[in-house]
């Protein structure tokens, strides 16, 4: 006895002849069947796109398991070129159109050239063009500005001697005392500045008003030195620093150097800030 069987079963037991197994039913009877063999059982998607943008996405299916691959994001379409900067757009056209149309960006940059200004010297005049001091402010009471060379190497030399100076004036220790440089020009170097003796005047002045800030009296001034002693007579008279007590002195590096000159300048310091 035979029995024809469907094309399924025939083929699930075509399948199983290939695996070896020749018997898989307990009955006993032959069956036939023709076996549908299609050329690819699976179903697969044969279109698909040739063609993709440096910004597309590829979507991996087998990333999601099995679960089906999401559809990819539609692309956000691209600005049309009438969208564009109004400013390139259509250039041609607003050129050829007429004279009343204005590209901004095509005018071109005038370049004006400026003249400086200097103004004339003012009715200041000085003998010194060139100052280098140093000065040491004492005990809030006493100022010392003495000239010193260009190339000057005996600094703690110089400030011991100015401290000497100070006890002995002031007739006390010297607890607190500040030391600092001026030098004119500097680093100066334009030339149509360099000769300006209202310039040299203001600096020192503010220099000046800045060592004595914290003085609670008016500072006695000791000059020492001819360039700054000669400097200080060329100010004008409403200048501050021809309001201070002031003893005229030889530099402190030459009292230094000849120490016979320190009894001249003692006498001249005591006459003229103790009358």
């Amino acid at each position: 006895m035979s029995r024809e069987l469907p094309p399924q079963q025939a083929f699930q037991t075509h399948c199983l002849s290939q695996m070896g197994v020749v018997s898989w039913l307990s009955s006993t009877d032959s069956v036939s069947g023709t076996v549908f063999m299609p050329i690819q059982p699976w179903y697969i998607k044969t279109e698909v796109e040739t063609t993709f943008s440096s910004t597309d996405t590829m979507v991996d299916p087998y990333s999601t398991g099995f679960k089906a691959a999401e559809p990819a994001p539609v692309p956000v379409a691209k600005l049309l070129t009438d969208t564009k900067d109004p400013l390139v757009n259509h250039l041609r056209e607003q050129l050829n159109a007429g004279p009343e149309i204005v590209v901004e960006d095509l005018q071109p940059i005038e370049e004006l050239a400026v003249d400086i200004v200097v103004e004339p010297d003012p009715a200041v005049t000085s003998q010194i063009t060139r100052l280098d001091i140093r000065a040491y402010a004492l005990s809030n009471k006493l100022l010392i500005l003495s000239d010193v060379p260009a190339v000057f190497s005996q600094q703690e030399e110089i400030e011991r001697l100015a401290l000497k100076m100070g006890q002995a004036l002031l007739k006390q220790p010297i607890d607190e005392w500040q030391g600092s440089a001026f030098s004119w020009p500097g680093a100066l170097r334009n030339q149509h500045f360099l000769r300006r003796t209202d310039w040299l005047f203001g600096a020192l002045e503010s220099y000046v008003a800045r060592l004595v800030k914290g003085f609670p009296d008016t500072p006695m001034l000791v000059l020492a030195g001819s360039q700054i002693t000669q400097m200080v007579e060329d100010l004008p008279p409403e200048s501050p620093l021809k309001d201070y007590p002031t003893a005229c002195i030889v530099s402190l590096s030459e009292l230094h150097r000849i120490p016979e000159l320190r009894k001249d300048a003692w006498q001249i310091m005591q006459s003229r800030l103790f009358r």
